[in-house]
């Protein structure tokens, strides 16, 4: 069995359709947990693209105004707190509220790799 691709190894699975498929499920099974809407039309250049722009205010918005609701669905989503802390050190020249955003779909991809390799 291959070994769980880590973040750095997610983008080749980043165009494909069944994964993804599942991805915005769960993402908006996720976000609606704590009433946050996120919709997908596939219109975008690329799948990520799109739920980048969905997820961006949404992650934004509860930085600045709510970031107990963030910290509960980073939680949800299986993000914790040691590894957000890393990736924003590894990352300095990146704005919080998009290296939040893209944390969020990687891990959310790399949770429908497992089920798939373990199906």
């Amino acid at each position: 069995m291959k070994p769980i691709p880590t973040f750095s190894e997610l983008a080749p699975y980043y165009n494909r359709q069944d994964l993804i498929e599942k991805v915005v499920a769960q993402l908006i099974k996720d976000f609606n947990w704590f009433n946050l809407t996120v919709t997908f039309t596939g219109k975008e250049i690329t799948p990520y693209q799109e739920l980048f722009n969905q997820i961006l205010p949404l992650v934004d918005e509860m930085l600045n105004d709510d970031y107990n609701k963030l910290q509960a669905l980073l939680y949800r989503i299986d993000i914790d707190s040691d590894f957000l802390n890393r990736k924003l050190k590894e990352n300095p020249h990146v704005d919080t509220d998009e290296a939040i955003t893209d944390l969020i779909i990687k891990r959310e991809l790399q949770k429908v790799i497992i089920r798939e390799m373990y199906k």
